[in-house]
């Protein structure tokens, strides 16, 4: 090293974040901003490490590159922002928690939200309670986050032992800095509007097509009347204003730091019913009481109130499932209708006018309107986040620290269903009030030991951590409402019949552990850790598990050999880490023998509901990571390449037994399954200019990632059903040893016979068979091209086959960020491809019923003369299985997952700082941001990103925001 930029380094004083030097005043500012980067400090767990001594694979997001997101949870704003790092939202419903995979799915039945870590404290993740989705995530305010270090690989998660087989994700929250007072304001104010919405036959093709359906079943025509044509869809979905406020203020106080702010956040969802406001408070203070004690507290607070819909993917009162399906040429509004709706009372049942049509819609579907304006799910969430700590130093190489953390979340819910019309008719009404409560206590002993001498630098870390939580809930309420004014709250004497229920579980967990750190002349790197946790969700035998994880580290750019290379080479550094973790998110009593209520007759009881497995263990990822970072042309590009397997053991399976056996669900737990997830990671940043009025920035990151089943019992195929679409999804996927997980399974589809309109399928071997939709030979028939009008051989069904996996298999993202003179312009592109989707929103949208089509349907096969588009079979009323083939995947409808997305577009500008000065503040910026801008695509879906596990169905549309914005700093 330069031994005059080492006399400088040395000068150079880190206090609090900032570098204060009386030397460094004459410093070039590039000079001093690459020497505040060599010291940066990233969080790794239980203390902190300096960057360039990282041996594992972590990435950092900052608060900067989140700032101004209009998002109502932090989660969201980190798509794109780090390379192995999946963030999907697959609803535009406000409240929805986004599916966070870090290095693809790491199980089949257990969960795969990645650990997240608050200040120290684990907390909760998921769904908080109540009625309304409530995102536990949501709670917290995002501009109260500093940083956010994402733990990825195994030598890196194995800090955290038995919670990491998902990745961590660890979040710093701002503190103060000392120093001269500081006040920010934070303000923005958007309109959100549905990206897309589905392009649907409008009055005159829905004659046409209706009535066709029809008389090609032999039937009389069912749809009249062109008076209306109601845009149904329109009217479930708005333009929505969502606004943020933030005022935080920091300082520092003798030998001590604080920082405050508060929070308001109101979110109008784009669809009716749907939105959340947020109130939030947070203090944070650390105190140096004198030269061997230090103390601090973290306090959030927050209230949260969320208001939802049904969104039921096939429920007759989901949002979209009911508005897409609605007629056209009938009203929402009818002036002598209950109510002023278009509602027709029909016996004991009140079903959506059908104005002059001959029938009502199928299904008796009620009119969406009326129930979104009078239903009520509701969620109403108190959230206390908080620590306090005391850090003692013992020796000037030896600390303790003691701290103790509480994580507690009360939801208040409340369920309406009115009893007119909807899902309260057939009960009369129903009201509810539900109460959960979320409970965690974390207390950790830590003690550090840092020392160097010569070349040497050791580091150890020690910790002893305990964890409980309790969660409590019940709900009270009941059927057959007095009257629509009860609808605020369960209040005695207005229902007739009661309901209630609840439920109490707990968990503990007892860990220690710890970790050595050696560095030798800031060229060789060593780090390992182990971890014991013993764990209440297990059986006593195999409670107690043990979690290593190791890494080595070769600054080769600190070599003498290498100096020559410097010019071009400025750094390179050399990883590679091993690390075994396990996933602990498999429910609080999955070994337990457990009993439930049950009814005999008419008497009430216990029944036997789960089995008891006492060999029980919990999954166990096995994690490996090859990695190099590398700058060069005087660190203005920077570049990190990172190879990583992850081999799944263990994996919880249901395995199967015999009916007469008496086990519930003919199923018990057992750890049998193997799966592996294998990849590639690149993430690069450039700066090419950099100056007082002119500078850009260019960044990318690539994963390229590959996920296999290994294992499953007895080699035998598993076909995973969904509980929110009560199994709907049963046959449309499949878990195969050898592919990856959720592969797409169905028929594959030919096209359309050109000479009868049937639908054309292949079989296993290659043969075409059709089916024929006539009733009198109705069935599977032999398809010759060459002569498609022979019916004459009977054929036999269509076998399924895999027809796709639906995990991508490359994402990433690039942005770029402008600053000329006082105006700033920012953008994130990103990219995600390599997976298949089913689209079931747009098979059903086709669907042969009386409901509304999409205008696809134009293309359907008339005659020999007319045979449409070739894809569109005959239509023919009430044969949904037979136009739109069997109930599974079918390849007519699946479709490539492939986007380029333009996720954010800012261009901001920042007064003059000679300006400001005069009437006293630092900076004043304004800007004008674009989210979820636009999107390129062929896939025909509202969105590729709307499906779960490769299923996209009747999901509320994503929202584009467009949003004004002013930060302040005085």
């Amino acid at each position: 090293m330069n031994k005059k930029l080492g006399l400088l380094t040395t000068a150079v004083i880190f206090f609090s974040g900032q570098f204060v030097d009386a030397q460094t005043k004459g410093m070039k500012k590039d000079t001093i901003e690459r020497e505040q980067k060599i010291d940066e400090v990233v969080v790794v767990g239980y203390g902190t490490q300096k960057k360039s001594e990282v041996t594992a694979a972590l990435s950092q997001v900052k608060a900067e590159d989140m700032a101004g997101l209009v998002t109502a949870s932090f989660e969201s704003q980190l798509a794109g922002r780090a390379a192995g790092v999946s963030v999907t939202t697959n609803s535009g419903m406000v409240g929805q928690a986004p599916a966070i995979n870090i290095r693809g799915i790491n199980s089949l039945n257990s969960g795969t939200y990645p650990l997240i870590v608050v200040d120290g404290m684990p907390i909760f993740t998921g769904d908080t309670g109540g009625y309304a989705a409530s995102n536990a995530l949501g709670d917290i305010n995002p501009a109260d986050i500093e940083s956010v270090e994402i733990l990825k690989d195994g030598a890196a998660a194995a800090i955290y032992g038995s919670r990491a087989a998902n990745g961590v994700m660890i979040i710093t929250t701002k503190k103060g800095k000392k120093g001269r007072f500081q006040l920010e304001y934070n303000t923005y104010t958007g309109v959100a509007q549905a990206v897309k919405q589905f392009s649907l036959l409008q009055t005159p093709e829905f004659l046409t097509i209706s009535n066709e359906k029809r008389t090609n079943a032999g039937r009389s025509p069912w749809a009249f009347g062109s008076e209306y044509n109601t845009d149904w869809q329109k009217a479930v979905l708005r333009s929505a204003t969502q606004t943020d406020h933030n005022i935080a203020l920091q300082g520092g106080l003798g030998k001590g730091s604080y920082f405050a702010s508060v929070g308001y956040t109101k979110q109008d969802g784009i669809i009716l019913s749907n939105g959340m406001e947020r109130f939030t408070a947070r203090f944070n203070v650390n105190q140096e009481v004198n030269d061997w004690l230090k103390m601090g507290a973290n306090l959030g607070v927050t209230r949260t109130e969320y208001n939802a819909l049904n969104s039921g993917v096939n429920a007759l009162s989901g949002a979209m499932a009911n508005s897409l399906r609605q007629l056209p040429n009938t009203p929402i509004y009818r002036a002598d209708g209950p109510f002023g709706y278009n509602i027709d009372i029909v016996g004991s049942n009140t079903i959506t006018g059908r104005a002059e049509n001959s029938q009502y819609i199928a299904n008796n579907l009620p009119n969406i309107v009326y129930i979104m304006n009078t239903n009520k799910l509701q969620s109403r969430a108190l959230r206390v986040l908080g620590d306090v700590y005391g850090e003692v130093k013992i020796l000037p190489s030896l600390t303790y620290k003691l701290q103790m953390s509480i994580d507690r979340s009360q939801n208040e819910g409340l369920l309406y269903w009115n009893a007119f019309h909807g899902d309260g008719r057939g009960s009369n009404g129903r009201i509810q009030n539900s109460n959960t409560t979320l409970e965690r206590y974390n207390i950790q002993n830590i003690l550090n030991f840092n020392k160097s001498f010569g070349d040497h630098k050791i580091g150890v870390t020690l910790v002893n951590e305990y964890q409980k939580e309790n969660q409590n809930s019940f709900f009270g309420g009941g059927t057959d409402l007095g009257d629509s004014y009860f609808s605020s709250n369960v209040i005695s004497g207005t229902y007739g019949t009661p309901l209630s229920g609840g439920e109490r579980t707990e968990f503990a967990l007892i860990s220690y552990l710890a970790r050595f750190n050696y560095d030798f002349g800031k060229r060789y790197f060593f780090q390992g850790v182990v971890r014991r946790d013993e764990l209440s969700s297990l059986p006593k035998e195999g409670r107690v598990g043990y979690f290593p994880g190791a890494s080595l580290g070769w600054n080769v750019s600190n070599e003498k050999f290498f100096e020559k290379a410097k010019s071009v080479v400025n750094e390179l550094k050399l990883r590679a880490s091993y690390g075994r973790v396990g996933n602990s998110n498999i429910g609080n009593y999955p070994y337990m023998s457990l009993y439930g209520p049950a009814r005999y007759g008419d008497a009430n009881g216990l029944a036997y509901a789960q089995m008891g497995v006492s060999s029980l263990r919990w999954e166990r990822s096995e994690k490996t990571d090859y990695g190099a970072d590398m700058s060069f042309f005087k660190n203005k590009l920077k570049l990190t390449v990172d190879y990583f397997v992850n081999n799944i053991d263990e994996m919880i399976q249901q395995v199967p037994v015999d009916p007469s056996l008496g086990v519930p669900n003919n199923q018990y737990s057992s750890n049998i399954g193997m799966a592996r997830n294998k990849g590639w990671e690149f993430s690069a940043h450039y700066t090419p200019v950099k100056n007082d009025n002119f500078e850009i920035n260019i960044g990318g990151n690539l994963s390229l990632i590959n996920n296999s089943i290994a294992q499953l019992y007895r080699g035998a195929d598993i076909f995973p059903g969904n509980d929110e679409w009560g199994n709907v999804d049963r046959f449309y996927r499949v878990h195969r040893e050898g592919y990856s997980m959720n592969q797409l399974y169905g028929v594959k589809y030919w096209g359309v016979n050109p000479a009868n309109g049937n639908p054309v399928y292949y079989r296993l071997d290659g043969s075409l068979v059709q089916f024929n939709l006539d009733s009198a030979n109705r069935g599977y028939y032999v398809f010759n091209p060459d002569n498609p009008g022979n019916l004459s051989q009977t054929g036999g069904a269509p076998e399924n086959q895999l027809l796709g996996n639906t995990i991508p298999k490359f994402f990433g993202a690039f942005n770029l960020s402008v600053r000329y003179h006082n105006f700033d312009l920012g953008t994130l592109v990103r990219f995600s491809g390599g997976n298949y989707i089913m689209n079931v929103t747009r098979r059903e949208l086709l669907g042969q019923n009386f409901v509304n089509n999409s205008t696809e349907i134009m293309g359907r096969w008339q005659s020999p003369d007319n045979p449409g588009d070739g894809w569109t079979p005959r239509l023919r009323a009430g044969d949904d299985p037979g136009v739109n083939g069997p109930l599974v995947s079918n390849s007519r409808f699946i479709e490539k997952g492939d986007f380029i997305k333009f996720d954010n577009l800012t261009l901001g500008y920042s007064l003059d700082r000679d300006f400001l000065n005069k009437i006293n503040i630092q900076k004043m910026r304004l800007y004008i941001q674009a989210q979820n801008a636009f999107i390129i695509t062929k896939y025909s879906g509202s969105d590729p990103e709307m499906q779960v596990n490769g299923l996209d169905y009747n999901g509320i549309p994503r929202q584009r925001v467009f949003s004004i914005g002013l930060n302040v700093t005085l």
